[in-house]
């Protein structure tokens, strides 16, 4: 069941492929998701104060000709998507952090 997304929700830039259908594959644990919103250095960035409140997912699009599609990594704040679940990401983002070159954006269910 896609759980109720009320907070932010993040992604690479060059992998946001705007109102495209994707899979939850997976989780990421805690400790994965703090070091990717992080700096190579490790230094936190200042649009990102508590990494810990992000929950990484593997997420996969869907393609409607059958080849599999890229998998990459969304983070969402206030909010989970559960694993097997679809949605697709939102036609608008806007840069959220340019240090980890990530947009922010919403799901829709």
């Amino acid at each position: 069941m896609t759980q109720d997304i009320n907070g932010r929700t993040l992604v690479f830039s060059y992998d946001y492929k705007p109102g495209s259908e994707f899979e939850t594959i997976a989780h990421l644990q805690t400790g994965t998701t703090i070091r990717l919103l992080r700096t190579v250095d490790g230094e936190t960035v200042s649009e990102i104060s508590q990494p810990d409140e992000y929950t990484g997912h593997v997420i996969r699009y869907e393609s409607s000709g059958g080849a599999s599609e890229p998998t990459t990594i969304l983070f969402v704040r206030e909010g989970r998507i559960s694993t097997g679940e679809s949605a697709s990401l939102d036609t608008d983002a806007s840069m959220f952090s340019s240090r980890l070159n990530l947009l922010a954006t919403t799901v829709e269910q």
